[in-house]
């Protein structure tokens, strides 16, 4: 046969046996070795075939530098040191954690999976977690409980665990807090918290016992948990309890010097609240974000799925700021409505650099409760309260909910006097909006919006008036 139609060997040309120490390099020869592996599957091989890696020292090319792959572009790293033996299932989970076109949660995995290969605990509710992503591709839909396989698989990471706890020097160890902060992870993908709570307290207790969040130096594992905290905390609209991690720090604000978009609304909400800013400030720097284009280019993409980008933050801080503890005067029950009304806006764009799920019906909830219970005058800031109902119309997965956005988006239409359904999309438009996210939204919506407009008047202006108040 024609050895050159089938090639045997691969390359690695390094300069100096030194090199071979050199991590990127040693990924290399991981996926160089990989690739035979997948050969191996399509078509039987001999051994040594299977095995026959060639390294060879040379110096390269000034002006064809080597272009490396970051760990994760293969399915199963064969090299890795997997705190557990792998057998079939676990590597086709483990394979589908970085399949290109797989389920599974790409944000912050350059953080959370290395601390899930740091304990044996962590790395079962890895593999489990990846397995309710691998129902998600089967069924369509995100499971609300385990199967038998996920289930079984737990079991192993709480066994594990448990024999770990007997030794009271094992307490408050970074593999311990990362393995009950991988709990806290699979209640987030059911989007049942029952029992979340109990694992977030432990990971409070056990950071005490180490002296405190300052006292966590692994950055993979601090982010882990503040990440595990937060995605938590936002399916739930309660304050995560972790600080911004130094990772995220530098992501918190908008660039300093950098220009300030105009926005009008920003303008007008200042002119008649100036001593209530907490949230408009976040909603600036929310808006000089998407004007800089941060998080929607291929390589703010990449940072997101390694130590996150300015979404992180930016959720921290509109829900650690309680606007109704303060009062219910209108201008506390706008910025509520608002903060709400921005989550909302924001969770298209968190999936839309990889993170999933993310549940918002605790979101929308929230909202209806809130413009149900205080009737308050908009006046020119009305285009704030029609974008938030529109991301929330969009946003919500509960039918009658949908119905009680729409119709509230139908009468702010009369009372905006827009004519038509793009025309309220100008209107959206102009306070947040980021196309790329967002351009194909809105059709179900529109539809039922549509329809309620072709209701007499008579019939919408009553319920409105119970929702937002007499000036709509």
């Amino acid at each position: 046969m024609d050895r050159s139609a089938k090639p045997i060997f691969n390359f690695v040309n390094l300069s100096h046996p030194d090199e071979l120490k050199d991590e990127e390099t040693q990924l290399r020869i991981r996926r160089l070795a990989m690739s035979e592996v997948g050969r191996a599957r399509r078509k039987p091989k001999t051994k040594r075939e299977r095995n026959e890696i060639v390294l060879e020292f040379r110096k390269p090319a000034a002006s064809t530098p080597a272009t490396i792959d970051r760990l994760g572009g293969g399915e199963v790293d064969p090299f890795a040191p997997y705190p557990i033996d792998l057998d079939e299932t676990s590597r086709a989970l483990v394979a589908s954690i970085f399949r290109a076109n797989s389920a599974h949660n790409r944000q912050l995995r350059g953080s959370w999976y290395p601390v899930g290969l740091s304990d044996k605990s962590a790395f079962y509710n890895v593999l489990a977690n990846a397995r309710l992503f691998q129902l998600k591709e089967l069924t369509g839909t995100y499971v609300q409980k385990d199967d038998s396989l996920s289930l079984s698989i737990q079991n192993n990471a709480i066994r594990s665990m448990t024999e770990k706890m007997k030794n009271p020097k094992n307490h408050a160890t970074d593999e311990m807090i990362g393995a009950v902060s991988s709990f806290m992870c699979h209640h987030q993908i059911l989007g049942v918290f029952e029992g979340w709570e109990h694992h977030r307290n432990a990971v409070i207790r056990m950071v005490g016992l180490r002296g405190g969040i300052d006292e966590i130096t692994n950055e993979s594992l601090r982010i882990t948990i503040s990440w595990s905290d937060l995605i938590n905390s936002f399916s739930q609209d309660i304050p995560s309890f972790a600080p911004l991690p130094k990772a995220w720090q530098a992501n918190s604000r908008s660039p300093p010097g950098s220009p300030r978009p105009y926005n009008n609304i920003s303008l007008m909400w200042k002119q008649r609240f100036p001593t209530i800013l907490d949230w408009i400030t976040i909603f600036d720097d929310v808006d000089q974000f998407i004007m800089l284009d941060r998080g929607f280019t291929d390589k703010q993409r990449h940072l997101a799925e390694t130590t996150g980008c300015w979404t992180e933050p930016t959720m921290v801080r509109l829900l650690a700021i309680r606007p109704l503890t303060h009062g219910t005067e209108a201008g506390h029950v706008m910025e509520e409505v608002c903060r709400l009304g921005t989550l909302l806006f924001l969770a298209p764009i968190w999936r839309w650099i990889g993170m999933s799920p993310v549940w918002t019906f605790n979101l929308t909830r929230n909202l209806l409760s809130t413009l149900h219970t205080h009737m308050i005058e908009w006046g020119e800031l009305k285009p704030l309260l029609l974008w938030t109902v529109y991301f929330a119309a969009l946003e919500t997965r509960d039918p009658r909910e949908r119905s009680q956005f729409a119709f509230i988006l139908a009468v702010l239409m009369g009372g905006l006097q827009i004519q038509d359904w793009d025309e309220l999309i100008q209107v959206v438009k102009s306070v947040l909006w980021v196309e790329p996210v967002f351009a194909s939204s809105g059709g179900g919506v529109r539809d039922e919006v549509l329809s309620i407009l072709r209701l007499p008047t008579r019939e919408i202006t009553p319920v409105l008036e119970e929702i937002v108040g007499e000036d709509a």
